[in-house]
């Protein structure tokens, strides 16, 4: 068979539309791990590396869900993993890609498995899939009806008193750049002013204004608002202005052309600018080859946000060069990459370092930190920026900082620097010119306000001052709304607590407590007994209902997060998964509890740690917002609100920020979401695929060290027996308070039981739960030899009335072949000491158990 031409661009296609992506990921050595029903996704995994396989139009895709960069299809699949690593050229992507449909047989380095026959495209093309013109049609339809609904059919400005009222004059709207780009949309009794949105089809949407009114049509938002050349249509522009809206454009061309009367073009977005919006802007650059782009967003967290991304993405016009019989722009090298994002309290931004070597990079790292520390040193409240490494391989260094929203000015300089950094990296011929991107900042919030006080006669030092004033304000009115919702949020978890008091109180909790003392005897001896139908880590349907209440199961979104879940399915024979140790292993015997390498942090200060949340097939969404629903199901945990981008596959990619404090009363809870999240997603678990927490190791060690000495554990156990509510009782809980309390471990090795029986671990935890003392969850793992290994945290106080019972039972458990029980000498000197002057409650306790 011919080969066919190099440039060939027909050939790609059949690539994408031949090749079935799941197979040829096989013969590279990927397994398949799971797959649906319906086969039109797989989950692949080859060594660490896990890859989703999803259907696009007429071909597969890919998402590698350790690394977002890595995506798109079976072209791009071969070309970051051929080479031994080192990547393929687009030619010798073609060369292998023909080997594998015409059968030949392939090199031993790239496949671990020979095939002689061709891809089973039958399967493939038998996938489901959408007619996609049909939809694309349908969609222009919808587009088309609405924009028709607002302007009519008859488009031009009749009612100029909205502009009128923000300042704008009739000597600024009969401009030349103007005309034709403002209009009144008239709907039923109402008159807004109407912005048309343009992209290269055409009209895109339009945005609607008017007093105390805002509305953008609920389309894609693919298109900007653009004037015409101020010296009119067909002229060359020298200068592009862009700004947030048009009215900031209005107020800008008033405020300055008659200063700098150069032929401009207005620009818009109409607030946050999307992906495919500075898609837009650039092409425009392209075509009208200004000689100076003016960012003119507002002055605050989110304009200096928006002029951070346009520094990276803008360039001057590029080029167009011949490409496989086409054409296509040449982009300018990237050694450097940065992307800002923000939720509610923080702006964080993503800097990507591209090298040779990994010396390389750690060198660039750390050229950013000392410029980061030098703006720390400056700053009166102390340290306000953070700086992360998130990834590093011999390419490529990502690190993230952090700062609060007030403070993102601090970014921006950073990025400034950034930007002149990646200037002198670039070939010379690459390099853009020096006045070529500038930031043009309003003296208020921003121009149509600036325009306000101007129009008030107001200097500039005045109109300075006043910004400041209402800045002032509206952060005080912030910390007002903030303060308030702490206060409900307050409240509300004060009529949860009381609600579980009330349930835990209960005469049918009460009776099912008294059930379970009743088969106590029977079941402490440490057989594993038949029992009459599974056990359940529940002792009551009223305990199973408030557990799982606590976890919500989204089985929609693709969410496992039930506590029950996490102990019902141990880790596979042999092994425990990483990060799912019980929180209280540190105990003398195996390390001390205070390590001098861990930074304590202060109680109260307030932590971050970023999920970042995938979704596993194009076109969805939903999938971060259920993992924050699960986060912030308790109470005890506060998230920022969902960022989120589309790639060019449809995968959405969002991320949001999870706060806590490590003097919370939960904070062992919280830390165990976060250990059991990373080592299920590590795992592979399916569930967990695209789920990754990024947060710094200081953060990681303090809240381990704080879960440790938590007074409430994971899913500790009601007491088995009730106190009595009397005057005595209400005394004993008085006197608790001068008492210590005590943490011990026990941990138990048995033969695995069959199932549906009982174990010995089970056993040693009931018998301990009679005694009095308070026992965490048990977590069991099983060996290649078929033994179960499991640990509980049993927890007691020395002033408690139970003592004696306590500790007669703990040393009866840790004479127990097969038990252990972990505690420091001088805990266990103290509490066998304190547990002689009281009578033991219980006797022959220690016979029972041991048979």
């Amino acid at each position: 068979m011919n080969a066919p031409r190099d440039n060939d661009p027909t050939e790609l296609d059949r690539f994408k539309r031949d090749i079935d992506l799941v197979d040829y990921a096989q013969r590279q050595g990927y397994a398949i791990k799971k797959e649906s029903r319906r086969g039109d996704w797989h989950h692949l995994v080859k060594d660490d590396e896990h890859v989703i396989v999803t259907r696009k139009g007429d071909h597969q895709v890919y998402l590698n869900t350790g690394d977002d960069r890595d995506a798109g299809s079976v072209i791009d699949f071969a070309k970051t993993r051929g080479g031994d690593g080192h990547g393929l050229n687009l030619g010798q992507v073609r060369q292998q890609l023909r080997e594998y449909l015409d059968g030949a047989p392939a090199p031993a380095r790239q496949y671990a498995t020979q095939y002689s026959t061709r891809p089973d495209t039958a399967r493939l093309n038998s996938l489901p899939v959408g007619d996609p013109e049909q939809a694309k049609q349908a969609e222009e339809e919808r587009r088309t009806r609405l924009i028709a609904e607002v302007l009519g059919v008859k488009k031009e400005l009749t009612d100029r008193s909205y502009l009128h009222g923000r300042g704008i004059t009739d000597e600024t709207l009969d401009s030349p750049a103007f005309q034709g780009r403002i209009f009144t949309a008239q709907q039923n009794e109402h008159r807004n002013t109407a912005f048309p949105l343009y992209n290269e089809h055409g009209l895109a949407s339009v945005e609607q204004k008017n007093e105390h009114y805002k509305s953008l049509l609920p389309l894609p938002k693919n298109g900007i608002w653009v004037s015409h050349p101020t010296e009119g249509k067909d002229t060359p522009v020298e200068r592009v202005v862009v700004s947030e809206s048009a009215i900031d454009s209005l107020s800008h061309y008033q405020l300055k052309h008659g200063q700098d009367p150069r032929n401009t073009l207005y620009l818009a977005t109409s607030g946050t600018p999307t992906e495919a919006q500075v898609a837009l802007i650039q092409r425009v650059i392209d075509k009208q080859a200004p000689q100076e782009v003016v960012l003119a967003n507002d002055r605050d967290a989110g304009g200096r946000q928006f002029n951070i991304n346009y520094l990276n993405e803008l360039q001057p016009a590029r080029p167009l060069v011949p490409v496989a019989e086409q054409e296509a722009y040449r982009e300018a090298s990237r050694p450097v990459e940065w992307h800002a994002t923000s939720d509610k309290y923080h702006t964080s931004l993503k800097v990507t370092f591209h090298h040779d070597s990994a010396e390389q990079g750690a060198s660039q790292v750390q050229q950013l930190s000392e410029r980061v520390a030098k703006i720390n040193s400056t700053q009166e409240a102390g340290p306000s920026l953070a700086v992360e490494v998130q990834r590093s391989t011999e390419q490529a260094t990502i690190v993230r900082l952090t700062v609060a929203r007030a403070d993102t000015a601090q970014l921006e300089v950073v990025a400034q620097e950034l930007y002149r950094q990646r200037e002198q990296l670039r070939p010379a011929a690459e390099r853009q010119q020096a006045a070529f991107l500038r930031v043009d900042y309003p003296l208020a919030k921003d121009f149509n306000k600036e325009l306000e006080y101007t129009s008030q006669g107001l200097s500039a030092e005045q109109i300075r001052l006043a910004a400041q004033r209402e800045e002032q304000q509206r952060e005080t009115e912030r910390q007002q709304r903030l303060a308030e919702a702490q206060r409900q949020e307050r409240e509300q978890r004060a009529l949860e607590r009381e609600a579980q008091r009330e349930r835990e109180n209960h005469p049918l909790a009460q009776a099912a407590r008294e059930r379970d003392d009743q088969r106590f005897n029977q079941n402490v001896g440490g057989t594993a007994v038949e029992a009459e139908q599974p056990t359940r880590s529940y002792r009551s349907e009223q305990e199973a209902r408030e557990q799982t209440a606590q976890f919500t199961h989204l089985k929609d979104a693709g969410v496992v997060l039930l506590r029950d879940w996490m102990h019902d399915n141990p880790p596979s024979a042999g092994r425990t998964a990483r990060g799912e140790e019980p929180l209280d292993r540190r105990s003398e015997r195996s390390a001390p509890m205070e390590r001098e390498d861990v930074r304590a942090a202060a109680p109260g200060e307030e932590k971050m740690a970023t999920w970042r949340v995938d979704e596993l097939t194009p076109h969805t969404t939903g999938r971060a917002e259920a993992w924050k629903a699960v986060l912030e199901s308790d109470g005890y945990l506060r998230t920022s609100e969902v960022r989120s981008s589309v790639d060019e596959q449809g995968i959405r990619r969002a991320d949001f920020d999870m706060h806590y404090r490590n003097d919370q009363r939960e904070i062992a809870l919280i830390h165990a979401i976060v250990s059991n999240t990373k080592a299920r997603a590590e795992a592979g678990h399916q569930q967990y695929a695209g789920i990754g927490i990024t947060e710094s190791e200081d953060d990681q060690a303090a809240r381990r060290q704080a879960a440790i000495q938590a007074e409430l554990q994971p899913a500790n156990r009601l007491r088995r027996v009730q106190e009595p509510q009397d005057v005595a009782g209400a005394d004993r809980a008085e006197d608790r308070a001068a008492g210590v309390e005590k943490k011990v471990l026990i941990e138990v090795t048995e033969v695995t039981p069959v199932p549906g029986a009982r174990g010995q671990a089970e056993a040693v935890q009931d018998a301990v739960v009679a005694s009095g003392a308070t026992v965490g969850e048990v977590h069991s793992s099983t060996d290649e030899q078929g033994n179960r290994r499991s640990d509980m945290l049993v927890s007691y106080w020395t002033d408690q009335p139970e003592l004696g019972r306590i500790s007669q039972m703990l040393d009866a458990i840790s004479r127990q072949p097969g038990s252990e029980v972990s505690e420091s000498s001088h805990d266990r000197g103290e509490r066998q000491e304190l547990a002689r002057g009281q009578e033991a409650e219980r006797p022959g306790v220690a016979s029972d158990l041991t048979r």
